[in-house]
Protein backbone atom coordinates (compact mmCIF):
# COMPACT_ATOMS: atom_id res chain seq x y z
CA UNK A 1 0.00 0.00 0.00
CA UNK A 2 1.21 3.68 -0.71
CA UNK A 3 2.04 5.20 1.98
CA UNK A 4 2.14 8.91 1.44
CA UNK A 5 -1.49 7.78 -0.91
CA UNK A 6 -2.65 6.51 2.56
CA UNK A 7 -1.62 10.05 4.77
CA UNK A 8 -3.74 11.80 2.01
CA UNK A 9 -6.51 9.70 3.25
CA UNK A 10 -6.02 9.78 6.31
CA UNK A 11 -6.18 13.53 6.66
CA UNK A 12 -9.12 13.64 4.41
CA UNK A 13 -10.82 11.29 6.72
CA UNK A 14 -10.26 12.47 9.81
CA UNK A 15 -10.81 16.22 8.93
CA UNK A 16 -14.47 14.87 7.57
CA UNK A 17 -15.33 13.19 10.76
CA UNK A 18 -13.90 15.81 13.40
CA UNK A 19 -16.65 18.06 12.07
CA UNK A 20 -18.68 15.41 13.75
CA UNK A 21 -20.49 16.64 16.81
CA UNK A 22 -22.94 13.75 17.85
CA UNK A 23 -24.03 10.46 16.29
CA UNK A 24 -26.52 12.24 13.62
CA UNK A 25 -23.79 14.11 12.51
CA UNK A 26 -21.49 10.85 12.52
CA UNK A 27 -23.91 8.86 10.06
CA UNK A 28 -24.87 11.95 7.64
CA UNK A 29 -20.82 11.90 7.54
CA UNK A 30 -20.85 8.52 7.05
CA UNK A 31 -23.90 8.24 4.30
CA UNK A 32 -21.86 10.86 2.37
CA UNK A 33 -19.12 9.45 1.99
CA UNK A 34 -20.21 6.17 0.83
CA UNK A 35 -22.29 7.85 -1.26
CA UNK A 36 -19.17 9.24 -3.00
CA UNK A 37 -17.19 5.99 -3.38
CA UNK A 38 -20.40 4.58 -5.21
CA UNK A 39 -21.47 2.28 -2.33
CA UNK A 40 -25.20 1.72 -1.02
CA UNK A 41 -24.72 0.35 2.79
CA UNK A 42 -22.28 0.91 5.29
CA UNK A 43 -21.38 -0.88 8.95
CA UNK A 44 -18.83 0.06 11.66
CA UNK A 45 -18.81 -3.19 14.42
CA UNK A 46 -17.54 -3.32 17.39
CA UNK A 47 -16.85 -7.05 18.79
CA UNK A 48 -15.15 -7.95 22.27
CA UNK A 49 -12.79 -11.31 21.17
CA UNK A 50 -14.89 -12.86 24.71
CA UNK A 51 -16.89 -14.54 25.21
CA UNK A 52 -16.29 -17.08 22.06
CA UNK A 53 -19.79 -18.09 21.34
CA UNK A 54 -21.92 -14.70 22.45
CA UNK A 55 -19.33 -11.65 22.03
CA UNK A 56 -20.88 -8.51 22.87
CA UNK A 57 -21.26 -6.17 19.58
CA UNK A 58 -21.57 -2.89 18.98
CA UNK A 59 -22.77 -1.99 15.37
CA UNK A 60 -23.73 1.29 13.50
CA UNK A 61 -24.48 1.57 10.35
CA UNK A 62 -27.66 2.29 8.34
CA UNK A 63 -27.99 -1.55 7.22
CA UNK A 64 -31.46 -2.58 6.94
CA UNK A 65 -33.21 -2.47 10.34
CA UNK A 66 -34.36 -6.10 9.85
CA UNK A 67 -30.94 -7.76 8.91
CA UNK A 68 -29.40 -6.02 12.11
CA UNK A 69 -32.12 -7.83 14.11
CA UNK A 70 -31.62 -10.91 12.45
CA UNK A 71 -27.84 -10.88 12.65
CA UNK A 72 -27.82 -9.82 16.28
CA UNK A 73 -31.09 -12.42 16.94
CA UNK A 74 -28.92 -15.29 15.34
CA UNK A 75 -25.58 -14.60 17.02
CA UNK A 76 -23.84 -14.42 13.73
CA UNK A 77 -20.84 -12.38 14.31
CA UNK A 78 -19.46 -16.07 15.61
CA UNK A 79 -19.83 -17.74 12.04
CA UNK A 80 -19.33 -14.70 10.29
CA UNK A 81 -15.80 -14.79 8.00
CA UNK A 82 -15.46 -11.35 7.85
CA UNK A 83 -15.24 -11.18 11.46
CA UNK A 84 -12.88 -13.78 12.27
CA UNK A 85 -10.92 -12.38 9.49
CA UNK A 86 -10.54 -8.95 11.50
CA UNK A 87 -9.36 -11.07 14.56
CA UNK A 88 -6.38 -12.17 12.53
CA UNK A 89 -5.47 -9.70 10.07
CA UNK A 90 -5.27 -5.76 9.25
CA UNK A 91 -6.32 -6.45 5.34
CA UNK A 92 -9.45 -5.54 4.14
CA UNK A 93 -11.28 -8.86 2.66
CA UNK A 94 -13.81 -8.92 -0.54
CA UNK A 95 -17.24 -10.84 -0.04
CA UNK A 96 -17.47 -13.35 -2.24
CA UNK A 97 -19.66 -17.01 -2.48
CA UNK A 98 -16.15 -18.88 -1.59
CA UNK A 99 -15.70 -16.77 1.52
CA UNK A 100 -19.38 -17.35 2.97
CA UNK A 101 -19.35 -20.64 1.99
CA UNK A 102 -19.09 -21.85 5.56
CA UNK A 103 -22.39 -19.75 6.75
CA UNK A 104 -24.71 -20.07 3.59
CA UNK A 105 -27.74 -19.19 5.47
CA UNK A 106 -25.93 -15.96 6.52
CA UNK A 107 -25.13 -15.17 2.43
CA UNK A 108 -28.08 -15.98 1.51
CA UNK A 109 -29.64 -13.73 4.02
CA UNK A 110 -27.53 -10.62 3.57
CA UNK A 111 -28.23 -11.04 -0.56
CA UNK A 112 -32.22 -11.00 0.51
CA UNK A 113 -31.55 -7.48 2.52
CA UNK A 114 -29.41 -6.14 -0.48
CA UNK A 115 -26.48 -6.56 0.61
CA UNK A 116 -24.77 -8.21 -2.23
CA UNK A 117 -21.27 -7.18 -2.59
CA UNK A 118 -19.13 -5.49 -0.57
CA UNK A 119 -15.84 -5.70 1.52
CA UNK A 120 -14.70 -5.78 4.93
CA UNK A 121 -11.48 -3.70 6.28
CA UNK A 122 -10.30 -4.28 9.83
CA UNK A 123 -9.50 -0.84 11.51
CA UNK A 124 -8.80 -1.86 14.75
CA UNK A 125 -7.55 -4.84 16.58
CA UNK A 126 -6.60 -4.25 19.94
CA UNK A 127 -7.07 -6.55 23.21
CA UNK A 128 -10.49 -7.25 24.18
CA UNK A 129 -12.27 -6.02 21.04
CA UNK A 130 -11.91 -5.86 16.96
CA UNK A 131 -13.46 -3.33 14.57
CA UNK A 132 -14.89 -3.56 11.43
CA UNK A 133 -15.57 -1.36 8.76
CA UNK A 134 -17.91 -2.88 5.71
CA UNK A 135 -19.23 -1.58 2.65
CA UNK A 136 -21.57 -2.23 0.95
CA UNK A 137 -23.78 -2.10 -2.24
CA UNK A 138 -27.09 -3.58 -4.06
CA UNK A 139 -25.87 -3.97 -7.34
CA UNK A 140 -22.23 -3.93 -9.50
CA UNK A 141 -19.38 -6.53 -8.45
CA UNK A 142 -16.83 -5.18 -7.36
CA UNK A 143 -13.84 -5.78 -9.60
CA UNK A 144 -10.15 -7.17 -8.42
CA UNK A 145 -8.97 -3.58 -9.72
CA UNK A 146 -11.49 -1.28 -7.56
CA UNK A 147 -10.55 -3.37 -4.42
CA UNK A 148 -7.13 -2.49 -4.98
CA UNK A 149 -7.83 1.13 -5.66
CA UNK A 150 -9.79 1.04 -2.86
CA UNK A 151 -7.83 -0.31 -0.43
CA UNK A 152 -5.96 3.05 1.16
CA UNK A 153 -9.69 4.71 1.16
CA UNK A 154 -11.24 2.22 3.26
CA UNK A 155 -8.52 2.13 5.17
CA UNK A 156 -8.45 5.99 6.32
CA UNK A 157 -12.36 5.60 6.62
CA UNK A 158 -12.02 2.90 9.39
CA UNK A 159 -9.27 4.06 11.21
CA UNK A 160 -11.08 7.75 11.27
CA UNK A 161 -14.49 6.24 12.08
CA UNK A 162 -12.96 4.55 14.71
CA UNK A 163 -11.54 7.14 16.08
CA UNK A 164 -14.47 9.51 16.14
CA UNK A 165 -16.84 6.68 18.00
CA UNK A 166 -14.44 6.23 20.39
CA UNK A 167 -14.95 9.79 21.04
CA UNK A 168 -18.54 9.81 20.83
CA UNK A 169 -19.49 6.48 22.42
CA UNK A 170 -16.39 6.10 24.93
CA UNK A 171 -18.36 4.04 27.14
CA UNK A 172 -19.01 1.68 24.87
CA UNK A 173 -15.60 0.87 22.95
CA UNK A 174 -13.83 1.94 25.92
CA UNK A 175 -10.39 -0.58 26.47
CA UNK A 176 -10.99 -3.47 28.49
CA UNK A 177 -7.74 -3.52 29.86
CA UNK A 178 -7.23 -6.32 32.69
CA UNK A 179 -4.54 -5.22 34.91
CA UNK A 180 -3.22 -8.37 36.69
CA UNK A 181 -0.89 -7.92 39.47
CA UNK A 182 2.93 -9.68 39.51
CA UNK A 183 1.63 -12.71 41.34
CA UNK A 184 -1.48 -13.19 39.62
CA UNK A 185 0.40 -13.00 36.17
CA UNK A 186 2.65 -15.63 37.48
CA UNK A 187 0.06 -18.11 38.62
CA UNK A 188 -2.00 -18.05 35.24
CA UNK A 189 1.25 -18.48 33.10
CA UNK A 190 1.89 -21.70 35.22
CA UNK A 191 -1.50 -22.70 34.97
CA UNK A 192 -1.13 -22.44 31.44
CA UNK A 193 1.69 -25.13 31.88
CA UNK A 194 -0.68 -27.42 33.09
CA UNK A 195 0.57 -27.06 36.90
CA UNK A 196 -1.90 -27.49 39.44
CA UNK A 197 -2.18 -25.22 42.76
CA UNK A 198 -0.30 -27.42 44.70
CA UNK A 199 2.60 -27.36 42.40
CA UNK A 200 2.42 -23.88 41.64
CA UNK A 201 2.26 -23.25 45.87
CA UNK A 202 5.67 -25.33 46.02
CA UNK A 203 7.14 -23.61 42.79
CA UNK A 204 6.09 -19.93 44.32
CA UNK A 205 6.79 -20.60 47.87
CA UNK A 206 3.42 -19.80 49.11
CA UNK A 207 0.36 -22.26 50.37
CA UNK A 208 -2.38 -23.88 47.94
CA UNK A 209 -4.62 -21.50 49.30
CA UNK A 210 -2.76 -18.44 48.35
CA UNK A 211 -2.66 -19.92 45.07
CA UNK A 212 -6.40 -20.47 44.78
CA UNK A 213 -7.06 -17.15 46.22
CA UNK A 214 -4.98 -15.77 43.11
CA UNK A 215 -7.10 -17.87 40.71
CA UNK A 216 -10.09 -16.51 41.89
CA UNK A 217 -9.17 -12.58 41.75
CA UNK A 218 -7.95 -13.81 37.71
CA UNK A 219 -11.70 -15.52 37.47
CA UNK A 220 -13.32 -12.28 38.91
CA UNK A 221 -10.85 -9.46 36.75
CA UNK A 222 -11.41 -11.68 33.30
CA UNK A 223 -14.81 -12.45 33.45
CA UNK A 224 -14.62 -16.25 33.58
CA UNK A 225 -16.45 -18.74 36.01
CA UNK A 226 -13.38 -21.54 36.21
CA UNK A 227 -9.42 -21.61 35.88
CA UNK A 228 -9.81 -23.30 32.40
CA UNK A 229 -11.96 -20.26 30.78
CA UNK A 230 -9.68 -17.86 32.44
CA UNK A 231 -6.51 -19.04 30.97
CA UNK A 232 -8.47 -19.76 27.57
CA UNK A 233 -9.67 -16.49 28.13
CA UNK A 234 -6.26 -14.91 29.01
CA UNK A 235 -4.22 -16.23 25.83
CA UNK A 236 -6.94 -14.96 23.26
CA UNK A 237 -6.84 -11.83 25.01
CA UNK A 238 -3.14 -11.38 24.62
CA UNK A 239 -2.55 -11.56 28.63
CA UNK A 240 -0.24 -14.66 28.41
Amino acid sequence: MDLAQLWVWDIYFYSLFAKAMNMEDFTGIALNAITDLKFDFYAYGMCSLTPFMRPKTHLYSNYPVEWVERYQTMNYAVIDPTVKHSRLSSTPILWSDDIFKGSPGLWSEANDSHLRHGLAQPSFNARGRVGLLSLARKDKKISAEEFTELAPITKAFADAAYAKLSELEGALVQDNEVAFTERESEVLRWTADGKTSEEIGVIMGVCTDTVNYHHKNIQRKIGASNRVQAVTYAVALGYI
